[in-house]
């Protein structure tokens, strides 16, 4: 059963990021790490954008926050996702291509029991109604992909495409979905740090497919 982060209060907030990793991205030179990943630096922090939402890290005040509504709170998984590809990105340009997360090298071992990909909830909220998820990416930045009875290709970060794939559901077989990536994901982020990115686009799905 994949894992709910947001049950985890001791880690449910950006703020409660570990200092670790704000004295790692310091440590990094500035031009290097907006170069890796996409992001613009400004001699105080750094501005990326991740599902079609701009962010600023701030490393005087240690703070992640949305550029356009600076006072709401981020999720512990937006805030690791973003520092951690500022720290380990190595630039490597997307591959275009769409995998699994266990096409990915370790990833057959890793995304089991509480790290699987949890796509469920796109089968359920999209599986009897593909049409409803070209608009939902739209949304996110995203784009109709040519797969499954319907796809979706998304901006997760400006170096890492995301994919969701629906097969719809009839009388004889449930609605399918399937979480892909850049096949060069893991060179911008470990493999933690991809199924928190994966995580986000299918919340963020839903909550444009609800809408």
């Amino acid at each position: 059963m994949p894992a709910d982060p947001n049950e985890n209060r001791l880690f449910r907030w950006a703020s409660d990021l570990p200092p670790q990793l704000w004295e790692d991205l310091a440590a990094r030179p500035p031009a290097e790490a907006a170069q890796a990943t996409g992001a613009a630096w400004d001699g105080q922090g750094y501005t990326i954008s991740m599902l079609g939402r701009e962010h600023r890290l701030d490393l005087a005040s240690r703070r992640v926050y949305l550029t356009a509504d600076p006072e709401h709170n981020l999720s512990y998984q937006s805030g690791l996702v973003l520092i951690s590809t500022l720290i380990r990105s190595l630039g490597v340009p997307p591959a275009g291509r769409m995998v699994t997360a266990a096409e990915l090298p370790g990833g057959a071992q890793f995304f089991q029991g509480p790290h699987a990909i949890n796509d469920q909830p796109l089968a359920q909220r999209f599986g009897h109604d593909p049409a409803a998820l070209p608009a939902a990416a739209r949304a996110l930045g995203g784009e109709a992909f040519a797969a499954g009875d319907q796809g979706v290709r998304l901006p997760g970060l400006p170096m890492i495409p995301l994919y969701a794939l629906i097969w719809a559901g009839d009388e004889e077989f449930a609605p399918r979905a399937v979480v892909g990536m850049d096949a060069n994901v893991h060179y911008h982020l470990a493999l933690d740090g991809i199924w928190a990115l994966s995580n986000l686009m299918v919340q963020r799905l839903i909550k444009e497919g609800s809408a």
